[in-house]
Protein backbone atom coordinates (compact mmCIF):
# COMPACT_ATOMS: atom_id res chain seq x y z
CA UNK A 1 0.00 0.00 0.00
CA UNK A 2 1.41 3.37 -1.02
CA UNK A 3 0.33 5.11 2.17
CA UNK A 4 2.06 2.59 4.48
CA UNK A 5 4.55 4.60 6.56
CA UNK A 6 7.16 1.84 6.68
CA UNK A 7 9.87 1.71 3.99
CA UNK A 8 8.72 -0.26 0.94
CA UNK A 9 10.15 -3.75 0.55
CA UNK A 10 8.76 -5.06 -2.75
CA UNK A 11 8.62 -3.72 -6.28
CA UNK A 12 4.81 -3.80 -6.15
CA UNK A 13 4.89 -1.22 -3.36
CA UNK A 14 7.47 1.09 -4.95
CA UNK A 15 6.02 3.96 -6.97
CA UNK A 16 7.72 6.12 -9.58
CA UNK A 17 11.21 4.69 -9.12
CA UNK A 18 11.29 2.05 -11.85
CA UNK A 19 14.27 3.60 -13.63
CA UNK A 20 16.26 4.04 -10.43
CA UNK A 21 15.47 0.47 -9.32
CA UNK A 22 16.60 -0.93 -12.66
CA UNK A 23 19.79 1.13 -12.55
CA UNK A 24 20.63 0.14 -8.97
CA UNK A 25 20.10 -3.59 -9.51
CA UNK A 26 22.03 -3.44 -12.81
CA UNK A 27 25.02 -1.78 -11.15
CA UNK A 28 25.04 -4.23 -8.25
CA UNK A 29 24.82 -7.25 -10.58
CA UNK A 30 27.79 -5.78 -12.43
CA UNK A 31 29.56 -5.70 -9.03
CA UNK A 32 29.74 -1.93 -8.86
CA UNK A 33 29.56 -0.30 -5.48
CA UNK A 34 26.82 2.36 -5.42
CA UNK A 35 26.04 5.49 -3.41
CA UNK A 36 22.33 6.37 -3.30
CA UNK A 37 21.96 10.10 -2.67
CA UNK A 38 19.02 12.44 -2.11
CA UNK A 39 17.30 14.67 0.43
CA UNK A 40 15.56 13.28 3.49
CA UNK A 41 12.23 11.48 2.99
CA UNK A 42 12.85 11.08 -0.75
CA UNK A 43 12.79 7.28 -0.54
CA UNK A 44 16.42 6.14 -0.40
CA UNK A 45 15.77 3.39 2.16
CA UNK A 46 12.74 2.11 0.25
CA UNK A 47 14.73 1.93 -2.99
CA UNK A 48 17.57 0.04 -1.32
CA UNK A 49 15.24 -2.41 0.41
CA UNK A 50 13.26 -3.11 -2.76
CA UNK A 51 16.49 -3.58 -4.71
CA UNK A 52 17.58 -6.02 -2.02
CA UNK A 53 14.36 -8.00 -2.41
CA UNK A 54 14.86 -8.16 -6.19
CA UNK A 55 18.46 -9.29 -5.82
CA UNK A 56 17.47 -12.01 -3.35
CA UNK A 57 15.33 -13.59 -6.08
CA UNK A 58 18.60 -14.33 -7.91
CA UNK A 59 20.09 -15.96 -4.76
CA UNK A 60 22.15 -12.91 -3.82
CA UNK A 61 22.55 -12.48 -0.08
CA UNK A 62 21.60 -9.00 1.13
CA UNK A 63 22.46 -7.51 4.52
CA UNK A 64 20.71 -4.23 5.31
CA UNK A 65 22.52 -2.19 8.00
CA UNK A 66 20.81 0.83 9.55
CA UNK A 67 23.54 3.12 10.88
CA UNK A 68 21.30 5.87 12.26
CA UNK A 69 22.66 6.74 15.69
CA UNK A 70 25.68 4.47 15.37
CA UNK A 71 28.82 5.92 16.91
CA UNK A 72 32.30 4.65 16.16
CA UNK A 73 33.37 1.12 15.34
CA UNK A 74 31.33 -0.33 18.19
CA UNK A 75 28.15 1.16 16.77
CA UNK A 76 29.03 -0.13 13.30
CA UNK A 77 29.65 -3.64 14.62
CA UNK A 78 26.35 -3.76 16.48
CA UNK A 79 24.47 -2.43 13.45
CA UNK A 80 26.07 -5.08 11.21
CA UNK A 81 25.13 -7.76 13.76
CA UNK A 82 21.50 -6.64 13.62
CA UNK A 83 21.61 -6.79 9.84
CA UNK A 84 23.10 -10.28 9.86
CA UNK A 85 20.44 -11.47 12.29
CA UNK A 86 17.78 -10.37 9.80
CA UNK A 87 19.46 -12.37 7.02
CA UNK A 88 19.32 -15.88 8.46
CA UNK A 89 20.64 -17.67 5.39
CA UNK A 90 24.00 -15.90 5.41
CA UNK A 91 24.22 -16.26 9.18
CA UNK A 92 23.91 -20.04 8.81
CA UNK A 93 26.57 -20.09 6.09
CA UNK A 94 29.17 -18.17 8.12
CA UNK A 95 28.27 -19.54 11.56
CA UNK A 96 31.30 -21.81 11.91
CA UNK A 97 33.72 -19.00 11.05
CA UNK A 98 31.91 -16.34 13.06
CA UNK A 99 32.13 -18.39 16.25
CA UNK A 100 35.92 -18.12 16.11
CA UNK A 101 35.98 -14.31 15.88
CA UNK A 102 37.02 -12.38 18.97
CA UNK A 103 34.11 -10.40 20.40
CA UNK A 104 31.50 -12.38 18.47
CA UNK A 105 29.14 -14.98 19.91
CA UNK A 106 26.22 -16.85 18.38
CA UNK A 107 23.24 -18.06 20.35
CA UNK A 108 19.56 -18.86 19.79
CA UNK A 109 18.85 -15.19 19.10
CA UNK A 110 21.58 -14.94 16.49
CA UNK A 111 24.88 -13.13 16.49
CA UNK A 112 25.86 -10.73 19.28
CA UNK A 113 28.84 -8.45 19.75
CA UNK A 114 30.95 -7.73 22.81
CA UNK A 115 33.34 -4.97 21.87
CA UNK A 116 36.89 -6.29 21.67
CA UNK A 117 40.17 -4.44 22.14
CA UNK A 118 40.49 -4.27 18.34
CA UNK A 119 36.95 -3.67 17.05
CA UNK A 120 38.06 -2.89 13.48
CA UNK A 121 39.82 -6.26 13.39
CA UNK A 122 36.55 -7.85 14.50
CA UNK A 123 34.79 -5.95 11.70
CA UNK A 124 37.31 -7.24 9.17
CA UNK A 125 36.96 -10.82 10.45
CA UNK A 126 33.17 -10.60 10.11
CA UNK A 127 33.40 -9.35 6.53
CA UNK A 128 36.04 -11.98 5.78
CA UNK A 129 33.66 -14.66 7.04
CA UNK A 130 30.86 -13.29 4.86
CA UNK A 131 33.10 -13.08 1.80
CA UNK A 132 34.41 -16.62 2.32
CA UNK A 133 31.00 -18.23 2.66
CA UNK A 134 28.53 -16.20 0.59
CA UNK A 135 28.88 -16.56 -3.19
CA UNK A 136 27.38 -13.11 -3.79
CA UNK A 137 26.56 -10.66 -1.02
CA UNK A 138 25.31 -7.09 -0.95
CA UNK A 139 25.84 -5.03 2.19
CA UNK A 140 23.71 -1.88 2.33
CA UNK A 141 25.02 0.73 4.77
CA UNK A 142 22.13 3.16 5.31
CA UNK A 143 22.90 6.66 6.71
CA UNK A 144 26.64 6.18 6.28
CA UNK A 145 27.42 9.76 7.35
CA UNK A 146 26.71 8.61 10.92
CA UNK A 147 30.09 6.88 11.19
CA UNK A 148 32.21 9.79 10.00
CA UNK A 149 34.36 9.50 13.15
CA UNK A 150 35.93 6.28 11.85
CA UNK A 151 36.28 7.33 8.20
CA UNK A 152 40.01 6.73 7.92
CA UNK A 153 39.99 3.23 9.39
CA UNK A 154 36.82 2.22 7.56
CA UNK A 155 38.18 3.37 4.19
CA UNK A 156 41.20 1.10 4.64
CA UNK A 157 38.93 -1.81 5.54
CA UNK A 158 36.70 -1.16 2.52
CA UNK A 159 39.73 -1.01 0.23
CA UNK A 160 40.86 -4.41 1.53
CA UNK A 161 37.40 -5.86 0.91
CA UNK A 162 37.40 -4.37 -2.59
CA UNK A 163 40.73 -6.06 -3.33
CA UNK A 164 40.11 -9.45 -1.74
CA UNK A 165 36.37 -10.15 -1.99
CA UNK A 166 34.82 -9.01 -5.29
CA UNK A 167 31.75 -11.07 -4.36
CA UNK A 168 30.89 -8.44 -1.70
CA UNK A 169 29.21 -5.32 -3.08
CA UNK A 170 28.42 -2.28 -0.93
CA UNK A 171 25.51 0.13 -1.29
CA UNK A 172 25.85 3.36 0.67
CA UNK A 173 23.09 5.86 1.39
CA UNK A 174 23.27 9.19 3.13
CA UNK A 175 24.15 12.83 2.72
CA UNK A 176 27.07 14.08 0.67
CA UNK A 177 29.34 15.02 3.56
CA UNK A 178 31.74 13.32 5.92
CA UNK A 179 32.40 9.71 4.97
CA UNK A 180 30.13 9.81 1.91
CA UNK A 181 32.02 12.78 0.47
CA UNK A 182 35.30 11.00 1.07
CA UNK A 183 33.97 7.90 -0.67
CA UNK A 184 32.75 9.80 -3.72
CA UNK A 185 35.52 12.36 -4.00
CA UNK A 186 38.65 10.52 -2.80
CA UNK A 187 42.01 12.24 -2.93
CA UNK A 188 45.02 10.52 -4.45
CA UNK A 189 46.05 9.40 -0.94
CA UNK A 190 42.69 7.70 -0.24
CA UNK A 191 42.68 3.87 -0.06
CA UNK A 192 39.71 3.95 -2.46
CA UNK A 193 41.24 6.38 -4.97
CA UNK A 194 40.13 5.34 -8.45
CA UNK A 195 37.45 3.02 -7.07
CA UNK A 196 34.67 5.42 -6.14
CA UNK A 197 31.11 4.07 -5.97
CA UNK A 198 28.71 4.93 -8.78
CA UNK A 199 26.32 7.75 -7.86
CA UNK A 200 22.55 7.34 -8.02
CA UNK A 201 20.54 10.47 -7.21
CA UNK A 202 16.91 10.40 -6.08
CA UNK A 203 14.95 13.57 -6.76
CA UNK A 204 11.53 14.62 -5.38
CA UNK A 205 8.61 13.73 -7.62
CA UNK A 206 7.64 16.34 -10.24
CA UNK A 207 4.12 17.73 -9.90
CA UNK A 208 2.38 15.32 -12.28
CA UNK A 209 3.97 12.27 -10.68
CA UNK A 210 3.06 13.54 -7.21
CA UNK A 211 -0.57 13.83 -8.32
CA UNK A 212 -0.50 10.30 -9.75
CA UNK A 213 1.03 9.01 -6.51
CA UNK A 214 -1.74 10.48 -4.37
CA UNK A 215 -4.47 9.37 -6.77
CA UNK A 216 -3.22 5.79 -6.81
CA UNK A 217 -2.90 5.73 -3.02
CA UNK A 218 -6.42 7.04 -2.60
CA UNK A 219 -7.73 4.52 -5.13
CA UNK A 220 -6.17 1.72 -3.06
CA UNK A 221 -8.23 3.00 -0.15
CA UNK A 222 -11.39 3.53 -2.26
CA UNK A 223 -11.26 7.30 -1.87
CA UNK A 224 -11.73 9.96 -4.57
CA UNK A 225 -10.69 13.40 -3.26
CA UNK A 226 -11.42 16.40 -5.46
CA UNK A 227 -8.73 17.77 -7.77
CA UNK A 228 -8.21 20.98 -5.79
CA UNK A 229 -7.54 19.01 -2.62
CA UNK A 230 -4.85 16.90 -4.27
CA UNK A 231 -3.35 19.93 -6.00
CA UNK A 232 -3.07 21.83 -2.72
CA UNK A 233 -1.37 18.88 -1.01
CA UNK A 234 1.11 18.53 -3.87
CA UNK A 235 1.83 22.25 -3.82
CA UNK A 236 2.44 22.31 -0.06
CA UNK A 237 4.54 19.13 0.11
CA UNK A 238 6.90 19.79 -2.81
CA UNK A 239 6.91 16.28 -4.25
CA UNK A 240 8.74 14.69 -1.30
CA UNK A 241 7.44 11.06 -1.28
CA UNK A 242 7.74 10.71 2.50
CA UNK A 243 5.57 13.76 3.18
CA UNK A 244 3.05 12.77 0.48
CA UNK A 245 2.83 9.32 2.10
CA UNK A 246 2.30 10.79 5.56
CA UNK A 247 -0.44 13.07 4.25
CA UNK A 248 -2.16 10.17 2.48
CA UNK A 249 -1.92 8.04 5.61
CA UNK A 250 -3.51 10.80 7.67
CA UNK A 251 -6.52 10.78 5.36
CA UNK A 252 -6.83 7.09 4.46
CA UNK A 253 -5.85 5.49 7.77
CA UNK A 254 -6.51 8.14 10.40
CA UNK A 255 -9.61 9.37 8.55
CA UNK A 256 -8.73 13.04 8.98
CA UNK A 257 -10.34 15.66 6.73
CA UNK A 258 -8.04 17.25 4.14
CA UNK A 259 -7.23 20.45 6.01
CA UNK A 260 -6.53 18.65 9.28
CA UNK A 261 -4.50 15.96 7.50
CA UNK A 262 -2.31 18.61 5.89
CA UNK A 263 -1.82 20.42 9.20
CA UNK A 264 -0.92 17.17 10.97
CA UNK A 265 1.50 16.23 8.18
CA UNK A 266 3.29 19.56 8.43
CA UNK A 267 3.33 19.46 12.23
CA UNK A 268 4.74 15.93 12.35
CA UNK A 269 7.14 16.70 9.53
CA UNK A 270 8.50 19.72 11.39
CA UNK A 271 9.16 17.55 14.47
CA UNK A 272 11.06 14.99 12.37
CA UNK A 273 13.08 17.65 10.58
CA UNK A 274 13.84 19.46 13.84
CA UNK A 275 15.25 16.28 15.40
CA UNK A 276 17.37 15.59 12.31
CA UNK A 277 18.60 19.19 12.14
CA UNK A 278 19.61 19.13 15.81
CA UNK A 279 21.49 15.93 15.06
CA UNK A 280 23.28 17.57 12.11
CA UNK A 281 24.22 20.62 14.19
CA UNK A 282 25.94 18.59 16.90
CA UNK A 283 29.57 19.68 17.06
CA UNK A 284 29.01 22.58 14.64
CA UNK A 285 28.63 26.33 15.16
CA UNK A 286 24.87 26.20 15.65
CA UNK A 287 24.41 29.97 15.65
CA UNK A 288 26.20 30.41 12.33
CA UNK A 289 24.57 27.44 10.60
CA UNK A 290 21.06 28.41 11.71
CA UNK A 291 21.60 31.99 10.52
CA UNK A 292 22.66 30.67 7.11
CA UNK A 293 19.72 28.27 6.95
CA UNK A 294 17.19 30.92 7.93
CA UNK A 295 18.53 33.19 5.18
CA UNK A 296 17.98 30.43 2.61
CA UNK A 297 14.43 29.67 3.78
CA UNK A 298 13.22 32.35 1.35
CA UNK A 299 16.29 32.02 -0.92
CA UNK A 300 19.45 34.10 -0.59
CA UNK A 301 22.60 34.97 -2.46
CA UNK A 302 26.07 34.32 -1.05
CA UNK A 303 26.48 37.90 0.24
CA UNK A 304 23.09 37.74 1.98
CA UNK A 305 24.04 34.52 3.75
CA UNK A 306 27.29 36.09 4.89
CA UNK A 307 25.42 39.13 6.16
CA UNK A 308 22.97 36.98 8.09
CA UNK A 309 25.77 35.01 9.74
CA UNK A 310 27.65 38.19 10.68
CA UNK A 311 24.51 39.68 12.23
CA UNK A 312 23.97 36.50 14.24
CA UNK A 313 27.59 36.42 15.38
CA UNK A 314 27.76 40.22 15.90
CA UNK A 315 31.18 40.18 14.28
CA UNK A 316 32.90 39.88 10.91
CA UNK A 317 33.15 36.37 9.48
CA UNK A 318 35.76 35.49 6.87
CA UNK A 319 34.78 34.21 3.42
CA UNK A 320 36.34 30.78 4.01
CA UNK A 321 34.01 30.16 6.96
CA UNK A 322 30.94 31.11 4.93
CA UNK A 323 32.11 28.92 2.07
CA UNK A 324 32.53 25.96 4.43
CA UNK A 325 29.07 26.47 5.97
CA UNK A 326 27.39 26.65 2.57
CA UNK A 327 29.25 23.63 1.22
CA UNK A 328 28.34 21.58 4.29
CA UNK A 329 24.68 22.57 4.01
CA UNK A 330 24.70 21.64 0.32
CA UNK A 331 26.45 18.35 1.04
CA UNK A 332 23.86 17.52 3.71
CA UNK A 333 21.21 18.34 1.08
CA UNK A 334 19.64 20.91 3.37
CA UNK A 335 19.97 23.62 0.73
CA UNK A 336 20.38 23.65 -3.04
CA UNK A 337 22.06 26.14 -5.35
CA UNK A 338 20.57 27.44 -8.57
CA UNK A 339 21.71 30.49 -10.53
CA UNK A 340 23.98 31.57 -7.65
CA UNK A 341 21.02 31.57 -5.28
CA UNK A 342 20.65 29.21 -2.33
CA UNK A 343 17.35 27.82 -1.08
CA UNK A 344 16.18 25.38 1.54
CA UNK A 345 14.77 22.45 -0.43
CA UNK A 346 12.46 20.78 2.11
CA UNK A 347 9.04 22.33 2.81
CA UNK A 348 9.10 21.15 6.43
CA UNK A 349 12.53 22.63 7.03
CA UNK A 350 11.42 25.95 5.49
CA UNK A 351 8.40 26.02 7.77
CA UNK A 352 10.56 25.19 10.79
CA UNK A 353 13.01 27.99 10.00
CA UNK A 354 10.37 30.61 9.15
CA UNK A 355 8.37 29.97 12.32
CA UNK A 356 11.47 30.26 14.55
CA UNK A 357 10.77 26.91 16.25
CA UNK A 358 14.50 26.26 16.52
CA UNK A 359 17.10 28.56 18.02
Amino acid sequence: MLFDLNPKESSKELFGRERELEELTHLVRARRWVAVLGPRMVGKTSLVKVAGAELKKAKTRVVYVNLWGAKGTGGLLKAVARGLNDEKSILREMKDLAQRIEGVSIGPGGISISISKKPMTTMWDLLEAIGSRAENCVIALDEVQEIVAISGRLLKLLANIFNTHPNIVFIFTGSMFGLMKTLLEPTSSSPLYGRSPAKLYLQPFPKELSIKFLRKGFEENKLTPEDEIINEAVERLDGIPGWLTLYGNNIAVRKLPHRKALEETISEGIKIVKDELEHFLEGRDKQAYLAALKATATSARWSEIKGAVEIAKASAVNDATIYRIIENLKAAMLIEEKDKTYRTNDPMLRKLLLTSQIT
